[in-house]
């Protein structure tokens, strides 16, 4: 088997066989027999299961990278997995012996279902939360716990409010490093246009979704005033939404997209479609006065079932290795990493 992680280190060989150890269990499972719901069932054989290497890889190496950053012994971590659904990075985090693992998820579909992964893979998550970040961290601040690591991946392209979501970390845990993956890296040309035909897709689906919102109002827009503010309302959702709409009844104020550039946001609750931001974005909304923050190149997947995106696959993680300038415009996806300043110990 091939390595998941090319560090030799005391850290990096214990990850090492951990991964080893959780790919085989995972390799043997039978995933329709776990009866999850269905979009549970697809996402994870989608996403998960049918790329288990890469899936174990990237949380291997998220491991990894966080822990070391934070010096810590790994049997004395307390770790975070936010937005966990259905991935490995949680199974991992148990499976390498962190002293607390924490699964938290949104939805309760996703917790049943990953619940019943680990129970089938033999792993005790010590808690699952299923809420929204700021019931969360309350809820684990009630327990009296400190967290070393708040990880996730795959989820900040999605956090409607990023500056209230890393403000409300710091609030409650800031001492924890924020360890983040990502898919939407705007360095790298091609998913920049990937991502824009993503936004294009669903702002058609968004789009009569906020007029229909705006014209509940009873505010008696005309039909052209409902469409131009159902275009120009696109990245807003609830709370903003309404204000905007707000604005202009009182003022005739037609709100202004194009800050947002093609990002597009599920108007009921926010969801971001892939929110594509630029670094100075993130550094902006993780505030340098309580974080030190960086970025990391992520890696190509080496283990498809098809010899030809592995050989590409090989070829652009050569191309990386010669250094950040370029490694950030050829990666499929990137860290963003959260230290807080070493006032807060």
């Amino acid at each position: 088997m091939d390595r998941f992680l090319p560090f030799k280190d005391a850290l990096g060989e214990h990850i090492q066989s951990n991964a080893e150890a959780l790919f085989t269990s995972m390799a043997g499972l039978d995933v329709k027999a776990l009866q999850l719901p269905y979009h549970c069932e697809q996402y994870f054989i989608g996403s998960h299961s049918s790329r288990l290497f890469f899936s174990i890889e990237t949380s291997a190496h998220i491991l990894y990278h966080s822990i070391k950053k934070t010096g810590k012994r790994v049997e004395d971590v307390m770790f975070l997995d936010y937005g966990a659904g259905v991935g490995t990075l949680f199974l991992l985090a148990k499976k390498i012996g962190c002293k607390k693992v924490i699964y938290s998820d949104h939805l309760e579909d996703w917790k049943y279902s990953a619940q019943k992964i680990a129970k089938a893979v033999d792993i005790s998550i010590d808690h699952y939360i299923v809420n929204d970040y700021r019931e969360c961290l309350e809820q684990i601040q009630e327990w009296g716990y400190q967290l070393d690591i708040l990880a996730s991946r795959n989820v900040v392209e999605h956090i409607y409010n990023l500056e209230d979501f890393y403000k409300t970390v710091y609030e409650f845990q800031p001492r924890a490093l924020i360890f983040s993956s990502t898919t939407a890296n705007i360095k790298n040309p091609a998913l920049v246009i990937r991502h824009k035909m993503i936004h294009s897709r669903w702002e058609k689906e968004y789009l009569p979704m906020r007029r229909k919102i705006i014209e509940s109002k009873g505010f008696g827009f005309s039909e052209e005033e409902l469409d131009k503010l159902a275009g120009n309302t696109r990245g807003l959702a609830m709370d903003d939404l309404d204000k905007a709409v707000a604005v202009y009844k009182n003022t005739g104020k037609m709100p202004d997209p194009s800050g947002f550039g093609t990002n597009t946001c599920r108007p009921e609750n926010g969801l971001w479609a892939e929110n594509l931001l630029s670094f100075e974005q993130h550094r902006k909304f993780i505030n340098e006065e309580n974080y030190h923050v960086s970025f990391r190149p992520g890696f190509w997947d080496t283990h498809y079932s098809k010899g030809w995106k592995n050989l590409l696959g090989k070829m652009l993680n050569r191309i990386k290795n010669w250094g950040d300038g370029i490694a950030f415009t050829v990666v499929p996806f990137i860290y963003i990493i959260a230290e807080p300043r070493k006032k807060n110990g």
